[in-house]
C-alpha cells in the first residue's frame, strides 16, 4: 500500500469535537478515536460500544480494542489500537487540530509519529456548506428556538408593571431566571437542550452575551437569545428578540428600528459570491447613517455596533463562515445567523437575530 504521511486524526467526543459527529453520525458520552485516511475513515470506541457504533455509524470502518486483539492501554485507552492501525497502513505522520489533546500528541511522538498541528480539520470546508438533511435538522432546532421565544413572549406581554416598576406575572416578579425557566421548558418539550440562554433587560443588555438576572422591569428593553441544541441531531437554533413592557422612548425607538433596518439590509445583501465581510460593512454603514456611532466610552467600555453581523450554526453555535470584518465567500447552502444589535449603557441593548440559508440569489429564512 501507497505510504500515507497527512492522515487525520481526531479525539474526543461528538459534543466537544462536532467533526467526529459529521465524519461518523455517532455520539457516546465517552472520548472515541477517528482515523481519517485519504480511503477510508476509522471509528475506534471501547468493547463496550462496538454493538451500537456498528449499527450507527455511517461513512466508516468501526473497530475497538477487542475487534483488533490489542489490549487497552491503561492510561490512554485506545493507543495500541490506534498504533496497530497506523502500522498497518504505514503511517508516520498524523495532522491534528489546534485544540487536540497535548497528553496524546506526547504518546504519538514517544511513538515516532510526526504531529502537524493545522488551523482547520479535513471537514471544516464541508461543514461549512450544509447538506439537505443538516439544513432540516437545524430548521427544526429552530422551531423550538421559535416556539420558546414566544412564550418568553407572552410572558413579558402578559406581566403586570408594579408601583416599583417591577414586571409581575400572577402575582410573582418576572425576573430573568423565571424567564429562563419558562424558556428551558418549551426547550425541552421540544427534545433540546438550551446552554446558555439570554435574558437581559435594561442595563445588563448592553453586554451582548450578559445572562440577565434579577427583576425585569417595565419600559426597558429586554434581549432575549435562545440558541437551544437538539439532543437527537446535535444541531443548533439561534434567535433573538429584543421585547418591553411598556411604552419606549423616541431614542429607545430609534433604537429599535435602527437595529430593525440593519437587519434588513443585511438580508438584502447576502447571496451566494458575496464576502462575509461585505455583508458586515453594509449592515455597519447602515448603523452608522442612522445615527448610532460604535465607540469606546470614558470607562472604556465599547459602546455601539460592537460584535459581527453574524456567524455559521450547525454543528456547533459558532462555526465558519462569519458575516464580519474578515468574512470571505459565502456559498449556497450555508446557514448562517444574521444578528445586529447596538449596546449603549444608558439605552441598553437591542439586538434580532434570525437563521438564514444562502441561495444562489438571495436567503432563505429559517
Amino acid at each position: 500500500m501507497k505510504k500515507l504521511t497527512t492522515p487525520h486524526l481526531l479525539v474526543g467526543t461528538a459534543a466537544n469535537c462536532p467533526d467526529i459527529r459529521y465524519a461518523t453520525s455517532f455520539d457516546a458520552p465517552d472520548d472515541v478515536y477517528v482515523l481519517v485516511l485519504p480511503e477510508t475513515t476509522f471509528l475506534i470506541v471501547s468493547d463496550m460500544e462496538y454493538g451500537r457504533a456498528i449499527e450507527q455509524a455511517q461513512r466508516c470502518e468501526v473497530e475497538c480494542p477487542s475487534s483488533l486483539n490489542r489490549l487497552p492501554d491503561k492510561r490512554h485507552y485506545f493507543l495500541p489500537s490506534l498504533f496497530f492501525l497506523l502500522e498497518k497502513f504505514e503511517v508516520t505522520s498524523l495532522e491534528v487540530a489546534e485544540r487536540f489533546p497535548v497528553g496524546i500528541v506526547k504518546e504519538l511522538e514517544k511513538h515516532r509519529i510526526t504531529i502537524d498541528v493545522v488551523p482547520a480539520s479535513p471537514f471544516s470546508e464541508k461543514r461549512a456548506v450544509k447538506r439537505p438533511d443538516e439544513i432540516s435538522h437545524i430548521a427544526k432546532t429552530q422551531k423550538a428556538a421559535q416556539a420558546a421565544m414566544k412564550a418568553v413572549e407572552k410572558a413579558i406581554r402578559d406581566a403586570v408593571p408594579g408601583k416599583d416598576g417591577i414586571l409581575y406575572l400572577d402575582s410573582e416578579p418576572l425576573t430573568s431566571e423565571r424567564a429562563k425557566e419558562i424558556i428551558r421548558s418549551v426547550v425541552l418539550a421540544n427534545n433540546c437542550i438550551d446552554e446558555g440562554t439570554i435574558v437581559a433587560g435594561g442595563a445588563q443588555g448592553a453586554n451582548p452575551h450578559e445572562a440577565g438576572s434579577g427583576p425585569l422591569k417595565e419600559g426597558e428593553w429586554i434581549v432575549c437569545d435562545i440558541f437551544p441544541r437538539d439532543l437527537t441531531t446535535g444541531y443548533w437554533g439561534d434567535m433573538t428578540r429584543t421585547f418591553m413592557n411598556g411604552k419606549p422612548s423616541s431614542e429607545q425607538k430609534r433604537m429599535y428600528k435602527a437595529v430593525h433596518d440593519a437587519q434588513k439590509k443585511a438580508l438584502a445583501t447576502i447571496r451566494n459570491g458575496i464576502f462575509g465581510s461585505t455583508v458586515h460593512k453594509a449592515t455597519s454603514k447602515a448603523l452608522e447613517k442612522a445615527g448610532f456611532e460604535t465607540f469606546i466610552d470614558d470607562k472604556g467600555i465599547p459602546q455601539g455596533f460592537i460584535h459581527s453581523t453574524g456567524h455559521g450554526v450547525g454543528l456547533e453555535i459558532h462555526e465558519e463562515p462569519r458575516l464580519s470584518i474578515s468574512g470571505g465567500r459565502l456559498k449556497t447552502g450555508m446557514v448562517v445567523s444574521v444578528e445586529p444589535g447596538l449596546y449603549y449603557s444608558e439605552l441598553g441593548g437591542v439586538r434580532i437575530e434570525d437563521l438564514v440559508v444562502v441561495s444562489a440569489d438571495g436567503v432563505t429564512v429559517l
